[in-house]
């Protein structure tokens, strides 16, 4: 019934809220694209509006500005990041360190492969938003599931047992790192294989049956 309820701005409800969802999904396409072929600081709202063929209005019905709108693209953008990552190891089987070792593993080779990830995540990212925001939401997406990781290999007995959240952070930060190195080298792809193989060295010193 309140589906069906009309509103003076037109259509109803329902229909209202069907167009700003796709009205706000346009908007976040369009930046996306531009920030990645032209970076943050290259690209106008002007440029935003016109790619998305909205009005300035629009952009900011939806968004407070344009650094709010790069909130939004950078989160995503990772959360397709994780996701590709996850899916890409999905169906292996066989023991689980192999497993989690295989999905960090393939997260560094995505980043490599992918233009678009390093200039939203790893280059504009920390210095568009800031070193503790940009922490902040690379921890929203991808800490929770280095912790999740790690209380697996914890409750299979491959890890000692410990405080989760701390050990998480760590790793978190070595892997950020990776991620930046790869992202400013002018060689990704091997400085993915790289810094990859560094990586895993951490990972499996945590061993309990090294």
């Amino acid at each position: 019934m309140t589906e069906q309820v009309k509103s003076n701005r037109g259509g109803t409800l329902k229909a209202q809220r069907d167009r700003a969802v796709a009205t706000r999904a346009a908007i976040v396409q369009a930046a996306r694209k531009l920030f990645a072929e032209a970076g943050y600081h290259a690209t106008g709202t002007t440029d935003i509006v016109a790619r998305a063929d909205m009005t300035r209005g629009a952009l900011y019905h939806h968004f407070a500005d344009k650094e709010d709108l790069f909130a939004e693209v950078f989160r995503t953008v990772a959360e397709e990041l994780v996701n590709q990552a996850n899916a890409s190891v999905a169906t292996l089987s066989g023991n689980l360190q192999a497993q989690i070792s295989a999905a960090f593993t393939q997260y560094l080779r995505l980043v490599a492969e992918n233009e678009e990830y390093q200039r939203i995540l790893l280059i504009d990212g920390p210095s568009v938003l800031g070193w503790a925001r940009w922490r902040h939401l690379q921890s929203e997406f991808i800490a929770s599931g280095t912790a999740d990781a790690l209380e697996m290999l914890m409750n299979s007995g491959h890890v000692a047992r410990q405080p989760t959240a701390p050990l998480a952070n760590l790793l978190q930060a070595a892997l950020n790192d990776a991620a930046l190195t790869i992202a400013n080298s002018d060689n990704p792809a091997q400085a993915s294989e790289e810094v990859g193989k560094a990586f895993l060295a951490l990972l499996g010193g945590l061993q309990t049956n090294r």
